[in-house]
């Protein structure tokens, strides 16, 4: 069941500012040595290679100088130059599919293209299909998840129709069943077309795909029969391995030799009882940007990964230790409190919970991010649900020690956890040698 953060936030005040006054406990809140209730803290930033204080400070000056005074996001160029080389240098270009998903920004994809040397993208969700197809008129799609027949046939019946053989040559679209091949096969037919397809392994995230080797026999033997369509090879996504239970080195280690044992299975069906589907050309597509340099050995030949370029917050950090933070959202202040008020609490109850802290409020405060600059920033006690979700995203209420030097027209700077950040923004700032640039680049229109 949902979770109604207004309400949540509410009760839980409530519940707590009935027995701060005076710091007796009680109440099913969590308290101190002295009885007084401990707000629910979030999570901290992880322990990555984050620019200094003074790095923060000057983008802030230079926001001001370019008079921009609203949340913005902004990508460090260097940064991100370093993590494309790593990451090429790992995986290989000829091998690197770029994940347009975690990178929502047709000029950010083409840089990257660029430095990387690759123009083979996965892209998980088909209306943006059509951009990567005009921005990269040589790209090598791989559709990163099956999609309903009726959405791939609206999305050709979207395009000019002298398109779409192009299209089909480009793109490869993946199912999971004999039934799903069937729907594309009959939807190839009807626009004249032959559709590539490579089918979707469940190498152990259990969300989707063949589920085991004796599932697949049917779906290649599907293809054997079928006109109008080609299999193109196996995709295999490990998203669960960076989180195997344990949370050591070992046991992703381990996550990670089943889930390629795994997928070796599914190839031996193919090459031993089909053996006229085999084909060094097919793709062998897994990875991701928390396992990416795994891929050293193997069945994969075709290794996707994306944010990692810009090195969110949230990828677990067991193998990919070299890439930096380059991702940030820069946020103004509005105004500083020197004694906070809490909401449904006193001014004496506030003092009680905030301990001498002070109360910043920020220009939105929404996102999926963790506070990075200045030092101890942190959401109000109380005010945050359980998803560090503010109660009212558009203008939030944080605190920071009573130390801390900060004052209106100052910035709060984030570092998102995931790198679809970009989406929520229209314009991407760019930053290079610690100074923010007049170059800026696009991100996707906010649709779905």
């Amino acid at each position: 069941m949902g979770v109604n953060r207004r309400d949540f936030i509410r009760n839980l005040a409530l519940g707590s500012a009935a027995t701060v006054l005076g710091c007796n406990g009680g109440g099913g809140v969590a308290t101190d040595d002295a009885g007084c209730p401990l707000p629910q803290q979030p999570a901290a930033p992880p322990n990555l290679a984050y620019p200094g204080g003074a790095y923060f400070a000057q983008i802030a000056s230079d926001l001001v100088a370019a008079g921009i005074g609203t949340p913005q996001v902004f990508v460090d160029m260097d940064r991100l130059d370093a993590n494309i080389a790593e990451m090429a240098s790992k995986i290989g270009a000829g091998r690197w599919r770029i994940v347009e998903k975690s990178l929502p920004s047709l000029d950010l994809l083409d840089y990257i293209s660029q430095k990387s040397g690759s123009q083979k993208f996965l892209v998980l969700h088909l209306p943006f299909l059509a951009g990567i197809l005009g921005r990269f008129p040589n790209a090598d799609v791989l559709v990163g998840k099956t999609h309903l027949a009726v959405a791939i046939r609206s999305f050709f019946q979207s395009q000019p129709q002298s398109s779409w053989a192009g299209i089909a040559r480009q793109v490869t679209f993946v199912v999971d069943s004999p039934k799903r091949l069937a729907d594309l096969a009959q939807v190839a037919s009807d626009l004249g077309l032959t559709l590539k397809l490579a089918v979707e392994l469940d190498v152990g995230l259990r969300r989707s795909g063949v589920s085991t080797p004796a599932d697949l026999a049917p779906v290649l033997t599907a293809f054997t029969q079928a006109q109008s369509v080609q299999f193109a090879g196996f995709l295999g996504y490990d998203g669960h391995v960076p989180y195997a239970p344990g949370s050591t080195l070992d046991a992703v280690q381990a996550a990670w030799q089943d889930a390629t044992a795994a997928y070796q299975a599914f190839v031996d069906v193919l090459t031993t009882q089909f053996p006229p589907l085999a084909s060094s050309s097919l793709v062998m597509n897994s990875g991701g940007s928390a396992t990416y340099p795994m891929y050293t050995s193997g069945p994969v030949n075709d290794v996707a990964a994306g944010g990692g370029v810009l090195r969110p917050g949230d990828y677990p950090n067991w193998v990919i230790g070299a890439l930096q933070p380059a991702i940030f959202v820069a946020t103004p202040v509005f105004r500083v409190y020197p004694a906070p008020q809490l909401p449904f609490f006193t001014p004496d109850q506030s003092a009680a919970v905030l301990k001498g802290q002070q109360g910043v409020t920020i220009y939105g405060g929404g996102w999926p991010a963790y506070f990075t600059y200045p030092n101890g920033i942190q959401g109000a006690p109380f005010t945050f649900d359980p998803t560090d979700y503010p109660m009212v995203p558009n203008q939030g209420m944080v605190v920071a020690p009573a130390s801390t030097v900060i004052g209106e027209d100052d910035w709060v700077f984030y570092h998102p956890r995931q790198s679809d950040a970009l989406f929520q923004f229209e314009q991407i700032l760019e930053v290079r040698g610690g100074r923010l640039q007049t170059a800026t680049m696009a991100a996707y229109p906010r649709r779905y």
